[in-house]
């Protein structure tokens, strides 16, 4: 695979056509679907929903109600459009994406927990309409499910929904909803930079990052405490659990893992809430900001009416400042001191904030078997295994990001890149909290053992100086950097190291080659893809120089549709390598066959050289030199080399006449980080021969698809 990790993809070119507006058959965005004023609407509501839940006692159905208001509208409108032709699958797609935000969910969620009978803050809060919202927000999820499912799976659903929606699959559908809805904070495990992130995203990826990770901390430093909540709840949930049965008791005490952790944590640290709040409504706001234009904008009877459906909702908050404006405050002040105390028990562990067991009138669990005084020797075995097993992880990770080729099972076949990121993310957080766990535990404790372990090192410390006692506490200080590493680089190294091995492998792949291309595909349908030519300095290796381009234009004047490969340099370079002798080659894309045009041929009447090729099951190349007779034959090393959603990837070696692959003509390197439509070709040959321009046209019309690909706009990064 190709480095270009930066780059998006989507399952389908349906799903392509739901995120792209004005091309794919999609015109520009419905000003009643999704129009700015539209937009704002939702934002609003979606900001000010929080505010009163947290503060309002009694404003609260309101803002429920013009979300709701918001909601459904644009459900229903989007529904009975269907086969009607009114609406493009983009519209379809940005309908259920802007209201499907965070506070919708929350909404639906609270629903849902209401009608099976468990307690909830939005309910408890209203004080009339509660069986109405109950319904609508039981309807929701249904709702977003069936227009969902008809825009994906329907083959007459929308306008384009003949030309982009034929050919569906159930797991292609769970993907791009997932990516797209629910996982947008977390791309940057595989898919963007830090300065990518940054620039696109305004930092959303590693702010993300960096919250799961002091998620994981907290984890650790309330273990106790969460096990604590955990048996609590089995306690309370027992006597209603003797006539349950045994599945639903496994599901009942599988969900109170997730439940306890997430209790504890948020009561514990409260502005735990306000960053996740952020965070995902960050995401939806920038997802659905993309899809949105300004640009001869204006405004219908739709849009005013949703202007004006923010009204009531910013009066509620108005309300709320004047009547509760001292607890705001006392809120707002507060936060910088939550803040400071949640770092001080990150890092020291104390004090712990923890104290529901005393609300409870239950006592603190303090029994808990510790698995380091009873079994050290095992913890440590198995903690230094999977330590050393996620650093081979990682660099398996880095090099095929890096280095595509050649092929290993972590890129061969293409489509085991995904998962094997994904997977590397989850074992990589996990490893993290084992970290943690075991170097909190180590300082901690102050070094304080017990148990037959323990008793050693008491006996081994009382024989130590005071000038070895001293070293031995420096060593443990020294040893705090050590231990910061791997705390936080399982998750944080992939996301660090795989573009600067990225960037490197930029500039140094090619260094042992004779001389190396760069393939430049369209920006914008009023360029030509361009392949630019470079070659070692004399008297320096490591430095290459420019020397020549060709450009890959369309023949549109015969019956048959071909590309022609066509030198555009200087008449007389006078340097070395000189002037290539081939001046254009031309490709037949109906029957695969090539010929090639050369300068200083005066006895041919046509071409200098002829041939074919194939692009499946292997990339593979016959050239016959007119002149000479001599025929050169090129295949591709593995059977993957073009991709829909990745740059070319491949290894072009000279094949023998028993069938063999001899030396390497050339070999594709990375992408350009975040410029995924340069891709860098590894040349053997130091002149321009056959050997090495056939091949090029071809894969500089890959390259050129796959840019189209990968500069499209997208809502999401996905």
């Amino acid at each position: 695979m190709s480095a270009s990790t930066g780059s998006t993809n989507s399952p389908s070119d349906c799903f392509t056509a739901q995120t792209i507006p004005q091309l794919f058959g999609n015109d520009a965005l419905n000003s009643d679907v999704g129009g700015v004023a539209v937009a704002i609407s939702n934002i609003v509501i979606n900001i000010v929903l929080p505010i009163l839940l947290r503060w309002a006692e009694d404003d609260v159905h309101t803002t429920v109600f013009m979300l709701l208001s918001q909601v459904y509208p644009i459900m229903i409108a989007t529904a009975l459009s269907i086969n009607t032709d009114n609406l493009s699958l983009f519209d379809a797609h940005f309908a259920v994406a802007v209201t499907a935000s965070p506070v919708s969910f929350y909404l639906a969620y609270s629903s849902i927990r209401d009608a099976v009978g468990r307690p909830n803050t939005l309910f408890q809060k209203l004080k009339f309409g509660k069986r109405l919202i109950r319904l609508l927000g039981l309807a929701l999820p249904i709702l977003w499910l069936g227009v969902n499912l008809v825009i994906s799976f329907s083959p007459r659903a929308f306008r384009n929904s003949p030309e982009y929606c034929q050919k569906m699959t159930f797991l292609g559908w769970v993907e791009f909803q997932t990516v797209s809805n629910f996982v947008g904070v977390l791309d940057v495990m595989g898919r963007r930079d830090l300065w990518n992130d940054l620039q696109g995203r305004g930092g959303l990826g590693a702010l993300s990052l960096a919250a799961m990770w002091i998620w994981a901390i907290y984890l650790v430093r309330h273990r106790h405490d969460i096990y604590d909540e955990m048996r609590f709840r089995r306690q309370v949930q027992q006597s209603g659990q003797q006539h349950r049965r045994l599945a639903i008791r496994i599901l009942v005490a599988v969900y109170n893992v997730p439940a306890s952790s997430w209790f504890v944590v948020t009561k514990s640290h409260p502005w735990m809430i306000f960053v996740i709040v952020i965070c995902l409504h960050w995401s939806w706001v920038l997802g659905i900001a993309k899809g949105m234009t300004i640009q001869r904008y204006q405004f219908s009877y739709g849009q005013i009416m949703s202007l004006f459906s923010i009204i009531p909702p910013l009066l509620s908050v108005i309300k709320l400042l004047r009547s509760r404006i001292q607890d705001l405050l006392t809120f707002s002040r507060s936060l910088p001191a939550s803040f400071v105390e949640g770092l001080t028990f990150l890092v020291t562990g104390s004090p712990n904030p923890w104290d529901i067991h005393e609300e409870r009138h239950t006592p603190l669990m303090t029994t808990s078997v510790h698995a380091l005084d009873q079994c050290w020797f095992v913890v440590y075995f198995v903690w230094v295994v999977v330590t050393v097993a996620d650093f081979f992880w990682i660099s398996a990770y880095v090099k095929a990001g890096s280095v595509p080729n050649p092929r290993t099972p972590v890129n061969d076949p293409h489509n085991a890149w995904k998962p094997f990121s994904v997977a590397l993310y989850i074992y990589g957080y996990c490893v993290c909290c084992v970290n943690i766990l075991v170097w909190t535990t180590y300082y901690g404790r102050g070094y304080r053992w017990t148990g037959k372990f323990g008793t050693f090192l008491s006996n081994w410390r009382e024989c130590l100086s005071e000038r070895q006692r001293a070293t031995l506490r420096a060593v443990h200080f020294m040893l705090i950097p050590l231990a910061f590493i791997m705390c936080a680089g399982p998750l944080f190294s992939p996301f660090a190291a795989l573009p600067l091995a990225q960037q490197w492998q930029w500039s140094h792949f090619c260094d042992s080659f004779a001389g190396e291309v760069i393939l430049y595909g369209m920006t914008n349908p009023l360029q030509t893809p361009i392949a630019s030519f470079y070659y070692p300095v004399t008297g320096s290796a490591a430095k290459r120089d420019f020397y020549f381009n060709y450009a890959l234009i369309t023949n549109a004047t015969g019956p048959v549709s071909s590309q022609v490969l066509v030198y555009n340099g200087p008449p007389d370079l006078g340097l070395s390598p000189v002037r290539p002798s081939i001046v254009s080659i031309s490709y037949n894309l109906a029957d695969k066959t090539l010929s090639a045009y050369c300068q200083n041929t005066p006895a041919l009447t046509g071409p200098c050289a002829m041939g074919n090729y194939s692009t499946t099951p292997y990339l593979s190349f016959l050239v016959r030199d007119a002149q000479t007779g001599a025929k050169t034959r090129l295949r591709a090393q593995d059977k993957e080399w073009q991709f829909s959603d990745d740059a070319p990837s491949f290894v072009l070696k000279v094949q023998n006449s028993d069938g063999g692959l001899g030396a390497i003509a050339i070999q594709s390197a990375v992408t350009q980080r975040n410029h995924c439509e340069n891709l860098k070709i590894c040349l053997s040959s130091g002149t321009p021969d056959f050997a090495t321009l056939v091949p090029l046209g071809v894969i500089l019309m890959a390259q050129d698809a796959y840019s189209e690909y990968c500069l499209r706009p997208r809502i999401y990064n996905i």
